[in-house]
């Protein structure tokens, strides 16, 4: 029944906008018709707008005289926010609404100067949802991995992500099981393949990170051999192509910079050691062991340096380490949620269940800043085996904020469907997610769906 009604919903939209462009058209082909044309000499009016409310592209009808037909020559905005004209034929302008358009507020600007206000207000519902960036599989489970525009590029399975600082429109990831280093580039939305595994010499390319200044880029690899490749890097001058080594260590999985003082922390994957890289000595230390046996996790910093969490996915865990100003080092690490035992429970600390916790993500909480909190970010995570995006507070409470939707399909928490965050989204293993503050939105590597997701924030 919800997919009957879904599809009814849809067919009307198609409908309401085939009859409208049709419209357009007619008037267009008819070289005598200049009902359309905008005339200077007289007002422009508006009388109403349909719909009354929506949320971010609801397809807004707005009716009165004198719009003109050339769209170019037409602005509208909504709450003050600039909306999308798609058409006009002189007395329909079709648009669409804006991102965070609260104000409702809908004027109409023809040229530089003919304007008019919309009687009444349009009442925006935000609404956040999961939609798919790029990527394709098909039904039986047919992949192809090819660079090439967002609608029509392939992937093996995305993974580990990382934005570029110094462009927020190209962001940096992993695909497959360490295959290659792909370019997500949303200034052209496209996406190539920047280094290859063979090329950087590599086995199992793991996590990626920016050093401070954002000009060179660290890749970590896992090799099972003594003092095989564990940290390569690649710099901005030479357009990250020109792979360097620079540390070497038996199954390392993590790469990471503390974002104030700059040292770098890895890892070995058999004793569960961490190591601290001193650039200015250009020399390592063995810090300690977050476990002591076939232990991998990736480490990711609190914004301030105050902090780190450690995911451990083989081991259901998120540890916590305290940052040692003093000497410039982690303390010893201690767990902070999870209890071992693999699941999906919602909880604070050793309450919660965790699948196996991959990559994650600091992202301030507004809420935090006007409650005059001392910590103001929580940290989103992707939960492979729990096939959803979860967030742990700083207080150690875990919740799930997007995935296990659509129960009425069927019984599995796993699948391909966009949509409302936890009513109908699904994942299938995710394991990557970044997150681009300045126009926030999470992307997330949805790996056995080989599709690179998004869920920008509508609020």
């Amino acid at each position: 029944m919800r997919k009957q009604r879904r599809m009814k919903h849809q067919l009307s939209a198609w409908v309401l906008s085939g009859l409208f462009m049709l419209c357009m058209s007619a008037c267009k082909d008819n070289a005598e018709d200049t009902t359309g044309a905008f005339d200077p000499s007289q007002p422009v009016e508006i009388t109403e707008f349909s719909p009354k409310n929506g949320s971010f592209k609801t397809r807004l009808y707005i009716y009165g005289k004198n719009f003109g037909n050339d769209v170019s020559q037409i602005s509208v905005t909504i709450g003050g926010l600039p909306a999308k004209v798609v058409g006009s034929d002189g007395e329909i302008i079709y648009c669409l609404v804006p991102k965070r358009a609260v104000g409702g507020t809908i004027e109409v600007t023809i040229g530089e100067s003919a304007n008019a206000t919309a009687p009444g207000k349009f009442q925006y519902e935000s609404k956040t949802i999961v939609s798919t960036v790029a990527g394709y599989i098909s039904p039986t489970g047919t992949k192809e991995v090819k660079d090439g525009a967002f609608a029509d590029c392939g992937f093996e399975g995305p993974r580990n992500l990382v934005v570029d600082p110094k462009n927020k429109k190209h962001i940096y990831m992993i695909d497959g099981m360490g295959l290659s280093i792909r370019l997500l580039d949303f200034e052209t939305n496209t996406v190539t393949t920047v280094l290859t595994r063979g090329q950087g010499g590599w086995d199992n390319i793991r996590q990626l990170t920016f050093t401070r200044s954002a000009d060179t880029l660290l890749i970590a690899n896992e090799r099972n051999v003594a003092n095989g490749l564990a940290v390569s890097y690649v710099t901005r001058q030479n357009g990250f192509k020109r792979p360097q080594n620079l540390v070497w260590m038996q199954r390392n999985n993590t790469c990471t910079i503390h974002p104030i003082n700059g040292e770098l922390y890895y890892n070995c994957r058999d004793n569960g050691n961490l190591f601290r890289y001193d650039f200015g000595t250009n020399t390592s230390e063995t810090l300690y062991p977050i476990q002591t046996r076939d232990c991998q996790f990736f480490i990711f910093f609190h914004p301030s340096g105050d902090y780190a969490y450690f995911t451990v996915p083989n081991k259901k865990y998120i540890y916590k380490a305290e940052y040692d100003w003093d000497n410039k080092t982690l303390k010893v690490a201690n767990t902070f949620a999870g209890n071992g035992s693999e699941g999906w429970q919602d909880g604070q600390g050793t309450n919660a269940r965790l699948g196996n916790p991959m990559q994650g993500c600091f992202v301030k909480n507004e809420t935090y800043v006007k409650e005059g909190k001392s910590d103001i970010y929580d940290f989103y995570f992707a939960d492979q085996n729990s096939h959803c995006i979860r967030y742990l507070t700083p207080e150690g409470f875990v919740f799930t904020f997007a995935g296990r939707g659509s129960t009425g399909v069927n019984s599995n928490p796993y699948g391909y469907i966009d949509g409302d965050l936890l009513k109908e989204a699904r994942f299938n293993q995710p394991v990557g997610i970044t997150y681009d503050e300045e126009n926030k939105t999470f992307y997330i590597g949805d790996a056995n769906n080989s599709r690179i997701r998004m869920i920008e924030m509508d609020e």
